[in-house]
């Protein structure tokens, strides 16, 4: 089976949620099941829907389009903190009113969702660099 296939994503969709068929697959996609049998006729899966799924899920992007490599993504281990760091920063925090608090919570979304589109784009040139030396 080529891994590049409507069908081969599909089914590691199907993997990736343990999903048995296609009509626990669309439930987890949150699509009807028909919209499923469209893209499978087709051969062509959204690619939006593919980005969304392996970040929400921490899949990496070159297994699910590709068939390469391994399902999760190897984040790299977080540097060691100290507890008194951690403090340091609850403190910090705990110091802020309400508003500032706020703010500092979309600064830190905003940096994991960024992280979280720089692995997906490290990803795809990995795909794209495969396919054109293929």
């Amino acid at each position: 089976m080529n891994n590049f296939t409507a069908d081969a994503v599909l089914d590691r969709l199907q993997q990736a949620v343990g999903a048995s068929s296609d009509s626990a697959l669309s439930r987890a996609l949150g699509v009807n099941r028909a919209t499923l049998g469209n893209w499978r006729n087709r051969n062509s899966v959204p690619y939006s829907i593919c980005v969304d799924f392996a970040i929400a899920r921490g899949i990496s992007l070159n297994w699910l389009l590709a068939g390469q490599g391994t399902m999760s993504i190897d984040v790299p281990t977080p540097l060691a903190t100290s507890s008194s760091e951690h403090a340091e920063f609850i403190g910090l925090y705990s110091a802020l009113n309400t508003a500032q608090q706020l703010d500092v919570l979309q600064v830190l979304t905003d940096k994991k969702r960024l992280n979280d589109l720089e692995v997906a784009v490290l990803d795809l040139q990995q795909i794209i660099t495969q396919s054109t030396t293929n």
